[in-house]
């Protein structure tokens, strides 16, 4: 059974936003909240890693009703990209005047983790 038309241009839509806000907070923008609370910068880095990566792995990995999308056969190296570009965009942080911190990527990296094991979770239940 094919879902509507709309679901995979929407989840790539979604992730180029996901993607390019994140970029922009991590490189040109200070995001708000940032100092809400101690360890508030690290839930920012973990949602907008979670949801990037979830949204990533929908559309070119897996998704419900439609299958493998163009990517399934690449889904770890998707997921190890994911990961170093978080990695590299700490570093670029620290040439533009940011603060770099490691427990930033650590938080990054639980994040893409956890958008892998929600992936394996929702394809064993369908």
């Amino acid at each position: 059974m094919r879902q509507q038309s709309w679901i995979d241009p929407f989840l790539w839509t979604a992730t180029g936003l996901c993607a390019t806000v994140t970029l922009w907070l991590s490189v040109w923008s200070v995001p708000p909240g940032t100092s809400a609370f101690g360890g508030a910068d690290k839930v920012e880095h973990a949602v907008a890693y979670f949801v990037t990566t979830m949204l990533f792995l929908l559309a070119a990995v897996w998704r419900p009703g439609r299958g493998d999308g163009v990517l399934a056969p690449w889904k770890w190296w998707v997921l190890v990209g994911v990961a170093l570009a978080g990695g590299a965009l700490e570093f670029v942080q620290s040439q533009v005047g940011r603060k770099a911190e490691f427990t930033d990527w650590v938080a990054e990296l639980i994040a893409v983790g956890a958008a892998a094991a929600v992936l394996g979770w929702m394809r064993a239940r369908e």
